[in-house]
């Protein structure tokens, strides 16, 4: 079956004409699109059938005008305005045709106002609750609509998102995903800033796609990713066709109303006087009364009714297209086949009257027969599916380049330009430490800049139309900019004309000017500056083993800690392998969790299987950079040092690396070529993170012994437990014997000193002593142990129970006498502070992080590692004294509630973390 998306994607956007003066006739193109596109979107998006399905672009001059009170009272006035002359036409008209369409547009009118009044005057409230009702997404462009191609500096390109992103931010409460590049104007490079600033997609031209090298699989049946991780959505050129072209296309329909034909020009001046420009100018007042027609100065009256069944024929006709395509290229898989038609959003309803009605009448009819989608809903499901290929420059423009925008009417303008912007680098660059007026007149000169450098000049300068005032709005942005340079200058600035200057032009309240600065004088300001670092981070975390897939301790401790440092606010993601039952994605709480499959199902050889676990970790984690760029990458252990470490590289981010235990200390040396294998891939992650933390003392001395890193690179950062996770579980699964209960649990290997328990257990069954001991876990010399115990007849001393769950192991931490932990090697040991923090009193071996942990006689008791003596003589000490029991499991317990909250964990590591920051930054 042929399958495929149709996304409709608007652009709203005009230049910033409100001006502080009334009856400007610019002012009249925003009121026009406030009444024929704005509202009547509005209108037609709040009945939309289908959710996810429209996308919609403003530009900073849009939301500022639209937001601005002094705007919102000009078009109250303007309706109001508006109104009046349709009573003077109603008393004027007896043709009941013509009546017809006075009632229509009264109605109209009277719908407009109380819209407008609905959204309190502000129609941005009105799209950001369709937004947050799931009605549409809403994205946003350039700062004033810059050509990007034709600007000079990455930092003038940067500047011009930022400030769009920023006002998108301010009036619609989050950062967007998609922007607009103005003009569809796409140059290499410019991806990277956009992904540096956190947008994630855009739109280009069909032959933009096309074109790239190597041209994609897909052609432009697919979006592709830029060599920066930008997605670039393709217009779909034929379909685009049917709607923009006003000859060939439905806006020029013979039954559609005539754009051209204003009543403004047919009634007698006295009549029309009050509606129109005070000096004198007959201007359109909205009130068109006749239809296209055809190709002939005779226009007939509008008829309402066969409009209407236009919008009807025209949508069907839309979707049958839409099949076409679909039957066309609709076989693709892997991403789907998607046809993307961006628009300006200004063709529907005010070069095309019956637009925004054509698009309810899409949507309505297509509910069930179109699979629409937005392009942000189509980026979540199959960005993993995208060609990466080089795009070179393209517009949506004539002839598909720049030339509307680089001319001989408008070539003149690009010196001042590049002027300008070389004035800005060396003004921030002069003023590191600025006054507060000085500041402030910097920041002027931004927005000058800004409002010179819109598009809309160049365009509207090539098609010769209002070439007038482009021309004169650009010299003026040109001469208040030089006008504030020299006042700085000349440090001669003026608190007061400087407020005169932003009223004039009240554009974007909030100013970042430093984006100006080039790099080397960042670079420059950045060593005399001493700020600390501050905020949030993007950590990503790298892990083989996360819950479910629990094989040790360090399965707990990446959950623990990152659900930790979640709650203080740090974005965390953790990848880790794939478990069968698993989700491949799902969020944990706060935390990301990605779990990924290696090509070698199979952990035999096990080097192999490592190896390919990384591999499938370091194309997921290179695809997740599409969206968010990390802070930190923090590795756990030598199992994801290769897709660490190539990350590192890569992406040229921090690496922090926690060494849970090492080889040579589980296998008291190096023996065997896998063991050397193992040891080499963790000298390798040593060397090369750029911080290592360890659990304890003795691991950072065991590691520096081994590895030899600078000490300073070292931390000790205590693993930590979260006591209510530990609370029992009455289950009651355990026999209640009246028997003295040692109880322990661990990863059944060597070095864990299971075997001097059975040993122990041999000892009290010779002193006849009413001691059982119960050893929990799973590991290689499960069987042997277990055999062991069977052959010298200690089942009732000793019981090897093997795996067990968490809900069964906290019954027993709260069920037994005491817990035990023998270790030969344990770099922390965190089995016994869950022990201790369920107020069991703990025993353990005198060795790594285990000896750091217990206060001997205090908060546990210690053993000499390896000594089967000491462990009976301590274990009937406490059998016999049930007031020490008590005494220290309580110390036990209050000392980790105290020292080892995951809460405190996570403040060290957090702290750790900034340092590292901070050592970037100001490095």
């Amino acid at each position: 079956m042929r399958e495929g998306y149709f996304s409709l994607v608007l652009h709203a956007h005009l230049p910033y004409v409100r001006h502080q003066e009334e009856d400007r006739l610019e002012e009249r193109w925003l009121f026009e699109a406030m009444s024929e596109t704005y509202i009547p979107l509005l209108w037609a998006l709040e009945k939309l059938p289908v959710k996810h399905a429209v996308t919609i672009s403003f530009t900073p001059p849009v939301m500022e005008m639209l937001s601005d009170p002094l705007v919102q009272t000009r078009y109250l006035n303007h309706l109001e305005n508006t109104e009046q002359l349709l009573k003077k036409e109603e008393k004027r008209t007896n043709d009941q045709r013509t009546q017809n369409l006075v009632q229509f547009y009264k109605q109209r009118y009277e719908k407009l106002k109380a819209t407008f009044l609905q959204w309190d005057r502000n129609l941005l409230i009105g799209f950001r609750t369709l937004m947050e009702n799931e009605q549409c997404t809403l994205m946003t462009s350039a700062a004033t609509h810059a050509f990007f191609p034709y600007l000079k500096t990455k930092e003038a390109i940067r500047a011009q998102v930022r400030h769009g992103i920023a006002c998108f931010e301010q009036h619609f409460g989050k950062k967007p995903l998609g922007f607009w590049l103005p003009e569809c104007a796409f140059s290499p490079g410019v991806d990277r800033i956009l992904f540096e600033e956190g947008i994630r997609y855009t739109f280009v031209d069909e032959h933009a796609v096309l074109t790239a090298d190597p041209t994609p699989h897909k052609g432009s049946s697919a979006p592709i990713y830029s060599p920066h991780g930008i997605a670039l959505f393709p217009r779909h050129t034929e379909l685009s066709a049917k709607v923009w072209s006003s000859t060939l296309g439905y806006p020029g329909d013979v039954d559609y109303r005539e754009f051209y034909r204003d009543i403004a020009y047919d009634r007698e001046w006295d009549y029309i006087k009050p509606h129109v420009h005070k000096d004198g100018i007959r201007i359109d007042t909205g009130l068109k009364y006749h239809r296209i027609t055809g190709h002939t100065e005779e226009k007939d009256l509008y008829v309402r009714e066969w409009a209407e069944k236009r919008v009807q024929e025209h949508a069907n006709h839309f979707i049958g297209a839409i099949h076409h395509e679909i039957d066309q290229h609709g076989g693709q898989n892997f991403p789907p086949y998607v046809m993307v038609t961006p628009f300006d959003a200004e063709l529907f309803g005010h070069w095309w009257f019956e637009g925004p009605e054509w698009i309810e009448a899409l949507y309505e009819q297509g509910a069930d027969r179109v699979s629409f989608i937005t392009p942000e809903l189509y980026l979540q499901r199959h960005y993993q599916d995208f060609q990466t290929a080089h795009v070179s420059f393209s517009t949506w423009g004539r002839d598909g380049y720049g030339h509307v925008w680089l001319n001989d009417h408008n070539a003149w303008m690009y010196r001042h330009y590049h002027r300008m912007e070389k004035d800005l680098a060396k003004i921030v660059a002069m003023y590191p430490q600025p006054t507060v007026l000085e500041r402030q007149a910097i920041q002027q000169m931004v927005r000058e800049w800004m409002l010179a450098v819109s598009s809309d000049w160049a365009f509207i300068l090539d098609g010769q139309t209002a070439a007038q005032y482009a021309s004169e709005r650009f010299h003026e942005h040109v001469r208040r900019f030089d006008t504030i340079q020299s006042a700085l200058l000349e440090d001669r600035i003026d608190s007061q004309w400087l407020k005169q200057m932003l009223a004039a032009f009240p554009f974007l309240e909030t100013i970042d000017e430093r984006v100006f600065l080039s790099p080397h004088d960042r670079y420059v300001q950045s060593k005399k500056e001493t700020q600390p670092f501050e905020g949030t981070c993007s950590i990503l975390m790298l892990s083989w083993e996360y819950p479910p897939h629990v094989v040790g301790g360090l399965s707990r401790h990446v959950d623990a800690l990152s659900q930790a440092l979640a709650k203080k606010g740090h974005e965390i993601h953790v990848v880790t392998a794939a478990m069968d039952g698993a989700p491949e994605y799902e969020k944990n709480g706060d935390v990301h969790i990605h779990r990924v499959s290696g090509l070698q199902p199979e952990r035999e050889p096990f080097l192999d299987w490592v190896a390919s676990l990384n591999l499938a970790m370091f194309e997921h984690v290179k695809k997740l950079y599409r969206f968010r760029p990390y802070d930190v990458i923090h590795a756990h252990d030598w199992l994801v040092s290769g897709a660490a470490l190539a990350l590192k590289h890569l992406f040229q981010t921090s690496l922090m690396a926690t060494i849970h235990a090492t080889e040579h200390g589980r296998n008291q040396g190096i023996h065997t070529e896998l063991q050397q294998a193992i040891h080499d891939q963790e000298m390798k992650l040593v060397t090369e993170a750029d911080q290592i933390i360890v659990c304890s003392q003795f691991m950072k001395e065991h590691v520096q012994s081994l590895f030899v890193p600078n000490p300073d690179k070292v931390a000790v950062i205590a693993n930590g437990v979260a006591r209510e996770q530990i609370e029992a579980a009455r289950l009651q699964t355990i026999s209640p014997e009246n028997r003295f209960i040692v109880f322990s649990v661990g990863r059944i290997v060597q070095e864990k000193g299971f075997s001097l328990l059975i040993e122990a257990a041999a000892k009290c069954k010779e002193l006849g002593e009413p001691i059982q001991f119960v050893v929990a876990g799973h590991g290689p010399l499960l069987a042997d142990y277990q055999q062991q115990v069977k052959e010298r007849h200690l089942e009732a001393w000793i019981s090897f129970v093997g795996y067990i769950s968490d809900s069964e192991r906290n019954e027993w931490y709260h069920r037994a006498d005491v817990c035990i932990f023998p270790s030969l090697y344990e770099p922390f040991g965190i089995v016994a502070l869950e022990a201790m923090a369920a107020g069991t009193p703990t025993i353990v071996s005198d060795t790594g992080g285990l000896a750091e942990i217990v206060e001997h006689g205090d908060n546990g008791l210690k053993v000499p590692t390896g000594d089967v003596d000491a462990i009976v003589a301590q274990l009937l000490s406490l059998y016999r004294k049930p007031l020490l029991r008590a005494q220290i499991g309580f110390k036990g317990s209050q000392d980790v509630i105290e020292q080892y909250s995951w809460e405190t964990i996570a403040d060290q590591t957090e702290a750790i973390l900034v340092k590292k920051m901070k050592r970037d930054i100001y490095a």
